[in-house]
């Protein structure tokens, strides 16, 4: 299964249609295992796409990571 990578940055839209406010863009940092399981997990940092909106730190888990996660172009401004 396919799962965040540190170093891009992803958009989450799930129909295309919604507000900016309600777009995710993620900034993976770091990717690991949970001790003692085989869950992973990305740290990293998260925003919406609202131009007010600021980053903050998070982790994002395996139950977080879907399909409609798409990796932004590293030239892309967000």
């Amino acid at each position: 299964m396919a799962f965040f990578t540190a170093g891009k940055t992803y958009l989450w839209r799930p129909d295309g249609y919604k507000a900016p406010e309600q777009w995710r863009y993620f900034q993976c940092a770091a990717v690991t295992r949970i001790p003692g399981t085989t869950a992973r997990i990305a740290f990293g940092f998260i925003k919406t796409g609202s131009p007010t909106s600021g980053w903050t730190p998070t982790g994002l888990g395996d139950a977080d990571w879907s399909s409609e996660w798409v990796v932004l172009p590293e030239d892309s401004s967000h």
